[in-house]
């Protein structure tokens, strides 16, 4: 109980901080975002988000207003499904790398490595943003392809 009120008082800190509408569907949504150990996809969210009922289109909505807040950042996986995660950096853009397994597709953020320096470019050219994804093996998936397969 008292997890679930400091997930509370930190979505609702969020909310403040970015002047965005206060509703029990916002405040759900970060909350199970905050919680969550990896990026969701929005049919991920909508299976997990049982304290309230938000129809597809609010849960669209509020990622987006979340997202251009720099509440959450989106990660696209390769799939052609976005996946949020709230930012520790308060901004939308990506602030560290993200981690991909090959096999069952668990999306990680790996938030204690920094992004390297943003490559010289043409003059004339702006980066505005920066993803770097690496692609691999999580540690079970890592494991079940080490292991001999089981006989008989």
């Amino acid at each position: 109980m008292k997890k679930e009120k400091n997930l509370e008082k930190k979505a609702l800190e969020l909310l403040n901080k970015t002047h965005l509408k206060r509703t029990p569907g916002r405040i759900a949504l970060l909350q199970l975002l905050l919680e969550a150990k990896n990026p969701l996809t929005k049919q991920e969210i909508s299976a997990k988000l049982t304290k309230v009922q938000m129809d597809s289109v609010s849960i669209y909505r509020s990622l987006e207003a979340f997202h251009r807040a720099g509440i959450v950042h989106k990660v696209e996986a390769g799939d052609r499904n976005w996946r949020f995660a709230v930012c520790s950096c308060g901004s939308s853009k990506h602030c560290h790398p993200h981690f991909i397994c090959r096999l069952c597709g668990k999306v990680e953020c790996l938030e204690g490595s920094a992004l390297p320096e943003a490559l010289s470019i043409k003059p004339g050219y702006a980066v505005e943003e920066q993803e770097l994804y690496l692609r691999g093996l999580c540690d079970r998936c890592f494991l079940r392809e080490k292991s001999p397969p089981k006989s008989g």
